[in-house]
């Protein structure tokens, strides 16, 4: 019935991509995680629960995305990756540094006990099991940088450009941060909001900038993957060595 419904949908819209099947993506992985969150918390832990939530996220984001590509062209996207690519890890490791360095004053001020809570964080870092630790890891550095790429960079992006690049930029690279805020704790959402956003909103018009540079996701994609990959490993960190660093 859902997919009857979303094929008419489908059937009724251009061939050419837009901030509607940008919308559809994001129902389909908030669909996802809801149901598959709602089911595994009655037989799973909580860190468990997580990564099967992620997993309903992505799979719900990526099934909707091939539902589209029935209709339209998926060479649009851009979803092609070059032997070349793998080098954007490093540089999004170099980012990832520079942006925390910059940001470090003003989250000691705003945070003096640690960094802001955020609840995906808080699973990686509190994870007791290296099954848990290794299906974390991946969700964050593998699954996760290929179905946000596709989605704001790929659809977004790319629908978002018959009103200037500039335009398409800027906007596509707000929406990325702003998607960003659910995860974050409800009771410092103000003081949380402004040590994340300014870095996932950089991050957001660099990857923007590259693929409209490159015409394709390949690099944003790794650079994606070397920013999560950073962050997964500090919070795999012992706890005293963490200490010891701040």
């Amino acid at each position: 019935m859902g997919r009857g419904v979303l094929e008419v949908v489908c059937r009724s819209v251009s061939r050419s991509w837009s901030v509607y099947d940008f919308l559809l993506i994001w129902l389909g992985g908030l669909l996802g995680t809801t149901v598959l969150f709602a089911l595994s918390t009655a037989s799973l832990d909580e860190g468990w629960a997580i990564v099967v939530a992620l997993a309903g996220q992505y799979v719900g984001s990526l099934g909707v995305f091939w539902i589209l590509t029935r209709y339209k062209n998926a060479k649009d996207v851009g979803l092609t990756i070059e032997g070349g690519d793998f080098a954007y890890i490093g540089l999004g490791l170099i980012l990832q540094i520079g942006l925390a360095l910059l940001m470090w004053p003003l989250s000691k001020l705003l945070f003096p006990e640690g960094r802001p809570p955020q609840e995906v964080a808080e699973v990686i870092a509190g994870a007791d099991t290296a099954a848990l630790q290794v299906a974390l890891v991946a969700a964050a550095v593998v699954l996760g940088p290929v179905t946000e790429e596709m989605m704001y960079r790929g659809v977004l992006l790319k629908a978002l450009t018959s009103r200037g690049k500039v335009f398409a930029l800027l906007v596509s690279s707000a929406v990325f941060a702003l998607a960003h805020l659910t995860g974050l704790d409800t009771d410092t959402m103000l003081r949380s909001a402004a040590v994340v956003l300014p870095p996932l909103l950089i991050l957001g018009l660099v990857l923007a900038w590259l693929t409209q540079r490159h015409g394709r996701l390949g690099p944003a994609i790794f650079l994606h993957s070397g920013w999560n990959l950073l962050s997964a490993f500090v919070l795999l960190l012992p706890a005293d060595v963490l200490e010891q660093v701040g």
